[in-house]
């Protein structure tokens, strides 16, 4: 799915906030962690998946991707065969999201704040390569318009809040 309504629009506008927020406060709490907290590291590579996650979001590189693989598949003949890898492939995915929550869980459970921030980014890094796909019934919910927007920028704004709230929790009493 491209952006057909203009490179300012409202969905694209509610998804540069939603990362622009994410990643200004897991920056914020990776600045904020004292030099010997082992979650320093977990903070700083939070907030750099949320800049990648906002640069992509700034010059669409999961579209440019997507394009890629589609050209290949047209001028390789198989563009039609799609589906069935891409809902392997979604499968698979979603196989790894579980079991990302379930380690998430069960590693970080003495830091809830941490693992909260931690499962948002996995889920947001998760979204991004469902966008990637782009297995058309996926995309159909995804991009449909509610009040102006595309409901993936509602999920983009729910991902960032369990994000951000997250990394409140974590930062509040700690240094």
């Amino acid at each position: 799915m491209t952006w057909s309504n203009g490179y300012f629009s409202l969905t694209r506008i509610l998804g540069i906030a939603s990362f622009v927020a994410s990643l200004a406060l897991c920056g914020w709490r990776w600045r904020r962690c004292a030099e010997g907290d082992v979650f320093k590291t977990l903070f700083a590579a939070l907030a750099s998946v949320q800049a990648v996650l906002l640069l992509d979001m700034v010059f669409d590189w999961r579209w440019r991707l997507h394009s890629f693989w589609m050209m290949e598949a047209m001028q390789g003949g198989w563009y039609g065969q799609r589906r069935g890898p891409q809902l392997l492939v979604l499968l698979a995915l979603g196989a790894v999201a579980g079991l990302s929550v379930a380690l998430i869980v069960r590693r970080l459970g003495n830091r809830p704040g941490a693992a909260l921030a931690l499962l948002g980014t996995v889920l947001s890094a998760g979204l991004w390569c469902i966008e990637a796909i782009s297995l058309h019934a996926v995309d159909g919910v995804l991009y449909t318009r509610v009040g102006g927007a595309m409901v993936v920028s509602f999920l983009w704004i729910l991902l960032a809040v369990v994000t951000c709230t997250g990394i409140w929790m974590d930062g509040a009493g700690r240094a």
